[in-house]
């Protein structure tokens, strides 16, 4: 069968997307037709076999019930190969065509059929096995009044009679449905090739659309993972640069203070003052290099920060805070837990700021091959299942979740106040 992928050449990736798709749509397609006709033609042949309507011969009957047995048996074998299963129901709708075209003398529903079998092809093969059919079916016109003229088939009780139309009749009557069926051909294969050029420009957009969107996700990977590496080099200059120089300026400021002190000089209270604001400095630029430098690159490290997070907000911030976790969780890739890290700190941050609570619960646990935290806050009562709406400050946790390859929900919790749960998986996106 002809690979239906238009007169340009695809890229093959593309081509090959296109191809399945449409070997999965004509493969529904004739398994749909096979039982259709099944049920459909089941009253046909107990008729003919009755000999209701019709008086046909004993083979005939014979022939039909068989060719009808075939087609039943191909309904049912559905996995057997596309090619082979359309064969038999084109050969089936060929061969019924030309026996009813024989015991009707061209009269009747055969010709139909002759029409039908060529647009079916089209549409199930394609072009190409769609014209190749219009000639079988041209082929089989002609046949049938040779053959009854012939006499050949007058024992069986199919020849040419003297009360049937006269062969030039039936040759004009070919002559118009030829044209018709060559109109329909004509218009059913255009519109194949515009329907196929729309898929191409589909799939084309798609993939272009997909290749576009991994090349956003990398660099906005890239931008966060150079914001993790900016974020630590400045915590680590805060706190072996400007916390070293502080604390040395803070034992000379200690040192002069003492000396001021027993000279009895009137400035060393002031000095004192001085001492102790740069105590100060160096405790609030402590807190800043925590921040920006939370924990080390250890596959560990992720709960003794998580532990600091609660220490830090119980001990500045006057609310119970504790933490709920197995007493092992291992994350591979130290940005994975770093992201696990910025989820808790912004969640924990946003309910300080807003919830109004007194207690905070964070619980990090697995499940299955996923790792679950959840920050759960008391705050006002919030109905269950509650969706706040989504500010900057949510869309980032989002983010964060799904560069963890997984997803993160807010809504109210059952004990009131709001939860925020992150699921991904462990190891990460990549796992």
């Amino acid at each position: 069968m002809e690979k239906e992928t238009g007169p340009n050449v695809w890229d093959d990736a593309i081509a090959q997307d296109v191809n399945a798709g449409i070997r999965a749509w004509r493969a529904r397609v004739l398994q749909v037709l096979l039982i259709f006709s099944s049920v459909l033609l089941f009253v046909p042949l107990v008729a003919v076999w009755a000999g209701w309507g019709m008086e046909l011969t004993r083979p005939l009957r014979v022939l039909f019930a068989l060719v009808y047995l075939l087609l039943v048996v191909t309904a049912l074998w559905r996995r057997g190969p596309f090619a082979w299963r359309l064969g038999v129901l084109l050969g089936l709708l060929a061969l019924v065509g030309f026996l009813r075209l024989l015991i009707g003398r061209l009269d009747g529903s055969g010709r139909i059929t002759l029409l039908l079998l060529p647009l079916l092809a089209l549409v199930l093969a394609g072009p190409r096995v769609g014209w190749a059919m219009v000639g079988v079916a041209v082929a089989e016109y002609v046949a049938v009044p040779l053959l009854l003229q012939s006499g050949w088939l007058a024992g069986r009780g199919l020849a040419w009679t003297a009360t049937d139309r006269s062969p030039a009749f039936w040759g004009l009557q070919g002559i118009f449905g030829l044209v018709v069926l060559l109109t329909l051909m004509f218009l059913f294969t255009r519109f194949h090739a515009r329907l196929f050029g729309a898929m191409r420009a589909e799939y084309q957009a798609r993939r272009q659309l997909e290749v576009e969107t991994a090349d956003r996700q990398r660099l906005e990977a890239a931008i966060v993972r150079v914001d993790e590496e900016e974020r630590r080099r400045l915590g680590s200059d805060l706190h072996d640069g400007l916390c070293q120089h502080l604390t040395a300026t803070l034992l000379n400021c200690s040192l002069l203070e003492k000396r001021w002190a027993e000279a009895g000089q009137p400035d060393a209270v002031a000095l004192g003052q001085v001492r102790q604001s740069i105590a100060d400095s160096i405790g609030m630029a402590h807190d800043v290099a925590q921040g920006l430098c939370p924990m080390d690159l250890a596959p560990d490290a992720l709960l003794p920060a998580l532990e600091h997070l609660c220490r830090e907000t119980r001990e500045h911030h006057g609310i119970q805070c504790r933490l709920q976790a197995p007493t092992a969780v291992a994350i591979r890739r130290p940005e994975d837990a770093m992201h696990w890290y910025r989820i808790a700190r912004e969640a924990v941050a946003n309910a300080i700021k807003h919830a109004r609570c007194t207690r905070l619960d964070l619980t990090l646990e697995h499940d299955g091959d996923d790792l679950v935290l959840r920050i759960c806050d008391d705050g006002p009562h919030t109905p269950p299942d509650t969706v706040p709406v989504a500010g900057l400050g949510l869309n980032i946790l989002k983010y964060r979740a799904q560069l963890l390859g997984g997803v993160l929900t807010v809504a109210g919790g059952p004990a009131g106040g709001m939860c925020v749960t992150c699921r991904a998986p462990q190891g990460g996106k990549s796992a």
